[in-house]
């Protein structure tokens, strides 16, 4: 019955399609992840937007500061492991007050994107079958993709909390008096004169420290849903051009074309191919729009994303392999790395797949059938901009910011690589 349920969840078998729904009741996830970004749909401008925001992000400072002295300390003592251990968690501790002051800043951009969406939603909704079954299939595939976010996300997090609570079980169930234990704290923590293990500084770090891993679990997990899920909206939307484009000249009288400019068959004929072309304009004008759009509102978490990611991934990978070497595997660090790398490969891979449906739009456009049409003569002028237009390239672009694309994965990663390399021989080398 459980699994029978969760299906149902993932599959949205329980919606009811038939009756009339918006962007907003399909995906309800967007406005409780909005909502704790400090971006409210009911009162926009009630002051308690800035609540959870501000003490998130206050939070968020503190530790990245405490976890900048005990990187200090681990560096001082040549105790690498800890160190690295540290930087990593305060790379993704200093990411979540940018992303609140990003969202912030320009939510009337993000609530005229999304009330954009919504109008494009309700209205391929209202189409014929192949436009909304299409459509509806790509808005499905947002929401499993943003469950299987969401389960990974938390996962990671179970996994850090399951593991400090199995350690601490087995202390009290099983270790001895003699046994020189310790309490273990899910993140790694120093002070330079206490002992921050010792009963209350134990109890009050574990409180704080699960405290930040909810901040980080909806900090974290929005803005990258968000991000997917605007990106993803677009593609499909170029999707319902490409069909546009495929149906241009379909159903219409060809032979108007010989008749008077002014006779009204042939206006009737041009007003249906005007009408049909305006709203390929349309929307490939609000698809260059929306995504300059993304560009302003995700530009500045994009760009620390690309600048520093590079650093925390070839740390994991060190952690992980130091781990190796000892007849151990960390898991929690091999799982957060690669929500490191998928937090950046998401985006870049995006962008990619946005850059080349944009260029089938032109190549749409070019086998719509114009020139085997004479109706072709009468959008030949409309025809050739879209095609020109479309040649632009469609990626997030922001000050700092490379094109957005699976190159600049790939570019990350082997910095990363190099990275790790270097970190391993210089480690190494003091070892020996």
């Amino acid at each position: 019955m459980v699994v029978r349920s969760l299906k149902n969840i993932f599959l949205k078998s329980y919606f009811d399609y038939d009756s009339p729904f918006d962007l907003f009741k399909f995906h309800p996830q967007l406005r409780i992840c909005l909502m704790l970004n400090g971006i409210f749909f009911n009162n926009p401008e009630s002051p308690l937007r800035f609540i959870f925001p501000v003490l998130s992000g206050t939070v968020s400072l503190i530790a990245a500061s405490l976890e900048a002295i005990f990187i200090y300390h681990g560096v001082t003592v040549k105790d690498y492991s800890f160190a690295t251990e540290c930087f990593c968690y305060f790379i993704i501790l200093t990411l979540i007050p940018l992303i609140y002051t990003s969202m912030i800043l320009n939510r009337k951009k993000i609530m005229d994107l999304l009330n954009s969406m919504n109008r494009d939603f309700l209205y391929i909704c209202s189409l014929g079958s192949k436009y909304r079954s299409t459509f509806l299939e790509g808005q499905l595939l947002i929401w499993r993709l943003y469950l299987a976010w969401f389960m990974y996300i938390v996962s990671i997090d179970l996994t850090y909390l399951g593991t400090t609570i199995a350690i601490l079980m087995y202390q009290s169930l099983f270790a001895t008096q003699t046994e020189n234990i310790v309490r273990p704290l899910m993140f790694p923590l120093w002070l330079p004169e206490d002992d921050p293990y010792r009963t209350p500084n134990y109890e009050i770090f574990m409180f704080w420290e699960i405290v930040l891993m909810l901040i980080v679990i909806q900090t974290i997990c929005s803005y990258v849903y968000l991000l997917f899920h605007i990106l993803l909206h677009h593609y499909y939307l170029m999707s319902m051009i490409i069909f546009d484009c495929e149906v241009l000249f379909v159903g219409l009288d060809e032979s108007v074309v010989r008749l008077p400019k002014h006779d009204p068959r042939r206006m009737g004929v041009q007003t249906i191919l005007n009408s049909r072309m305006r709203r390929i304009v349309k929307w490939h004008n609000l698809v260059f729009q929306s995504i300059e759009a993304v560009s302003s509102i995700f530009g500045p978490p994009l760009v620390y994303q690309v600048m520093f990611s590079s650093v925390p991934i070839s740390l994991m990978a060190y952690q992980v392999a130091d781990s190796l070497d000892h007849g151990k595997l960390n898991v929690t660090f091999a799982m957060l790395g690669i929500a490191i790398c998928l937090q950046l490969w998401i985006p870049c891979y995006l962008g990619t797949l946005i850059r080349n449906k944009a260029f089938s739009v032109g190549d749409a456009m070019w086998s719509s059938g114009w020139h085997e049409t004479p109706l072709g003569r009468l959008l030949r002028a409309d025809i050739t901009l879209v095609i020109m237009r479309s040649q632009l390239p469609v990626s997030i672009k922001f000050t700092g910011l490379p094109n957005l694309e699976l190159e600049t994965f790939s570019s990350i990663m082997s910095t990363s690589y190099s990275y790790f390399t270097l970190l391993r021989q210089y480690t190494g080398n003091n070892k020996t």
